[in-house]
């Protein structure tokens, strides 16, 4: 049937965040709390710092670090700001100063290819995502989620931030899509057009994940249980005092049901964690919790297949072996094997359908006068749903 196509409906809404290159911009919460006492304008530089670490792992998700940024300035302006400027001029200058170039004369960090003249331009980010920072401008916030990671896993962020290259922005804010994305239904299109490493870890492309995806259009009646996911999702890392990675390993886990294996790995941590933190009462919410929030998801998928108006595929969720997972930590609570298969494929049918149609009205430079470079078939018998 042939891989997914990029969609224009989809476009500019997905980025990676900014590749900071230099460890003189990152700064404690101390360090940044002592520079804007010293001198209140120093807020204009300083920005609450966002990585895969804060979200996954942290129960309130909030940065744990704070980073100079001086945008695309040129370095007078930099200079107005002398307690930051610095330094970044202590710190980054001499560590920029010491890359090599290529044969073209981009700079060689690590494995990547920079097309800035950093040494010339160190007080400066490697990739500062200009589109990125203008498009969210207006928000308040956006999704975010961990580029590697065990699950794919989306979160709000507020837009006062520099997010972090390991962190994928999709430029959406509303429970709607935010239902859809969380679903099963696009977890399983991660899953299976994103590339994976060697430990079973999900490495979430916006290319291979987001930019092909086809939205449904009709969305406003997942409003509520996307909100009822989400909310209850972060009262439960709250209380819990867990973070989201292993808030998700309970989700997944065999061990609670309404019989709670009392021998499970993730029940004794789940123990072990509370008798230092908090009362005994937790473990019972908690465990309830758990159970609540699977019946939440099992809504919304529900919520989301019905929205694609795919009333005949039965999703039976339980807790089902994936292929794609390493052997000793391959079961899931997910929905039932035919009905991944039956969802991919109506997926992809879509996708190509939407390709098509948003091709006869892509008026871009680069299409005008153009055959697409690529022939898609044509699809029947599905209904389209373009993303409004």
């Amino acid at each position: 049937m042939g891989k997914p196509m990029p969609l224009l409906s989809n476009k500019g809404k997905s980025f990676q965040g900014s590749i900071v290159l230099g460890k003189g911009f990152v700064l404690s919460s101390e360090q940044a709390e002592k520079l804007i006492k010293k001198d209140p304008r120093n807020k204009d530089v300083i920005f609450p710092y966002l990585n895969g670490d804060d979200l996954n792992n942290d129960p309130e998700q909030k940065p744990s670090r704070w980073v100079i940024n001086f945008f695309d300035w040129d370095e007078e302006k930099a200079k107005t700001y002398p307690d930051c400027y610095e330094i970044v001029e202590k710190l980054v200058k001499p560590e920029r100063q010491r890359w090599k170039k290529d044969d073209e004369g981009n700079e060689i960090i690590g494995t990547y290819a920079l097309r800035k003249p950093l040494p010339q331009k160190w007080w400066i980010y490697g990739e500062k995502r200009p589109a990125l920072y203008n498009t969210i401008s207006e928000l308040d916030q956006v999704m975010v989620i961990p580029l590697v990671s065990k699950y794919s896993l989306f979160e709000f962020s507020y837009t006062n931030t520099v997010f972090m290259h390991k962190l994928g922005v999709i430029v959406l804010n509303d429970f709607r899509n935010f239902a859809i994305l969380s679903s099963s239904i696009h977890s399983i299109w991660c899953w299976k057009y994103s590339s994976t490493l060697g430990s079973g870890t999900l490495n979430y492309s916006t290319t291979d994940c987001f930019e092909n995806y086809p939205f449904p259009k009709n969305n406003i009646l997942i409003e509520n249980i996307g909100k009822q996911y989400y909310e209850y999702r972060k009262n439960l890392l709250l209380i819990s005092g867990l973070g989201l990675t292993k808030i998700s390993n309970l989700f997944h886990t065999k061990g609670i049901q309404k019989d709670i294996d009392p021998k499970d790995n993730h029940v004794l941590h789940l123990k072990k964690h509370l008798q230092k933190t908090s009362s005994t009462d937790s473990y019972k919410f908690v465990i309830e919790g758990i159970i609540e929030l699977r019946k939440l998801y099992v809504q919304m998928d529900q919520a989301v297949i019905d929205i694609y108006e795919w009333k005949d595929i039965q999703l039976n969720h339980g807790f089902y072996e994936l292929e794609y997972l390493p052997e000793n930590d391959r079961v899931r609570f997910s929905i039932d094997p035919a009905a991944r298969k039956e969802i991919l494929k109506r997926l992809l049918l879509l996708n190509l359908q939407q390709y098509n149609e948003e091709s006869k009205f892509d008026t871009s430079d680069k299409n005008v006068g153009k055959k697409r470079s690529k022939s898609v078939p044509k699809t029947s018998n599905i209904t389209l749903f373009p993303e409004d």
